[in-house]
């Protein structure tokens, strides 16, 4: 899955950056999610908003649109005109949604990658009435109790998404996926007992298992998260090959001008530098992860056909079951 490399975008980026039309930007910029307000995606382009507007001149405008597994988003940016001025933030399982579903858009041709904000980390988690503790603990229920382990899919091809229908196919367990449009409205259905499994974002799940109102199973990232050391990760507890990680890229339009892709790419790597807004993306557990416009687009080719193997083999359609 997606590289765990921090690659440094900004001393490649000057060069190019230089040549672009003093006149762009003209107006504010927007960026289009495809998850809901409040969500990972949200957080992140928040985090950078503010400091890009330092950097840019104009103020980032977010715009959540969240539907139809980001194709509402999508198809929003990609028929836009290629002036720099909307944007697409999303996350990279965007490069999934053909092997899913009917999409109206190219997720490779119909979009120009401008820059990679970060990785975010997750947790696998449970409500408290599961009796489990860990996944061979859930594995050993799921097989229980067949088709009646309801997990929250925050949008097909996400890791919310992929891991539960990995272990399903590994270790022969039957689990109903139960589709959101993005982490949390979902979340009040975790909380509330109503769906027993989710793997649900560091930022947006960490503060309630503190609180006790879900349990910590499994942490989905490089490193256990020292709020609650006794989680172990996935690949600690011998799950790692089924472990998929969700970076954030930034695309514009197809066609979108080389000087406006590097005068972005610039803004967001100034952006990923400063310590404020790498306290915050700390805060969401999201890893700034700065790249080049051309490293992002080798990173999101090499996600596309990993992803796309993934889903064919799983058998995955697109209900998520």
């Amino acid at each position: 899955m997606l590289s765990r490399r921090l690659l440094v975008a900004g001393g490649l980026s000057v060069p190019v950056a230089a040549s672009a039309q003093s006149s762009w930007p003209t107006r504010p910029i927007r960026v289009v999610l495809p998850g809901p307000a409040g969500g990972v995606i949200d957080v992140a382009a928040r985090a950078i908003s503010e400091a890009m507007l330092a950097d840019l001149g104009q103020p980032l405008v977010i715009d959540p649109r969240p539907g139809g597994n980001g194709v509402v988003a999508g198809s929003l940016v990609s028929g836009s005109p290629p002036d720099g001025h909307t944007l697409l933030m999303t996350v990279t399982g965007h490069v999934a949604l053909p092997f899913l579903m009917k999409v109206p858009f190219d997720v490779m041709a119909d979009f120009t990658p401008v820059a990679m904000v970060g990785v975010s980390s997750a947790i696998v988690c449970v409500h408290p009435s599961v009796p489990v503790k860990s996944l061979d603990d859930l594995v050993a229920h799921a097989r229980s109790k067949p088709g009646k382990v309801n997990y929250l899919n925050p949008g097909n091809g996400t890791g919310g998404h992929l891991i539960p229908e990995q272990l399903k196919i590994a270790h022969g367990i039957e689990m109903t996926s139960i589709s959101y449009r993005g982490l949390p409205p979902g979340i009040l259905d975790l909380l509330g007992g109503r769906i027993e499994l989710g793997v649900v974002s560091s930022s947006l799940i960490l503060h309630h298992v503190k609180a006790g109102s879900v349990r910590a199973i499994a942490i989905v990232g490089r490193d256990r998260i020292a709020d609650i050391p006794d989680i172990a990760t996935m690949a600690q507890q011998g799950f790692g090959s089924m472990e998929v990680r969700s970076g954030l890229p930034i695309y514009g339009p197809k066609n979108l001008p080389a000087t406006i892709v590097a005068r972005l790419n610039l803004a967001v790597a100034r952006a990923l530098a400063e310590p404020e807004v790498q306290r915050r993306l700390a805060t969401a557990h999201i890893d700034a992860s700065p790249m080049t416009p051309g490293m992002l687009e080798t990173e999101l080719r090499r996600e596309h056909q990993q992803l796309g193997k993934l889903i064919g083999d799983l058998g995955i359609k697109a209900d998520g079951g």
